[in-house]
């Protein structure tokens, strides 16, 4: 089985690699067997925690309803 995985945005496909505005999804492709997952990450400019923070809240949450 053979496991592709690049990171890519639509400035990259669009042949600017490496240019990103905040406006475009940062899209992850992911191959699995003859499958091919595309997931694409939005971000909210006026979030008022980071994305850092937000997954130590997410695993603290999960470590207390597991205890």
């Amino acid at each position: 089985m053979q496991t592709v995985t690049t990171a890519t945005t639509a400035a990259a496909a669009a042949g600017t690699q490496g240019v990103r505005t905040d406006d475009e999804p940062v899209i992850f492709r992911k191959r699995i067997g003859s499958i091919v997952y595309e997931v694409e990450l939005h971000f909210n400019p006026d979030a008022k925690e980071t994305f850092n923070d937000k997954i130590l809240r997410l695993m603290r949450r999960d470590m207390e309803a597991a205890s």
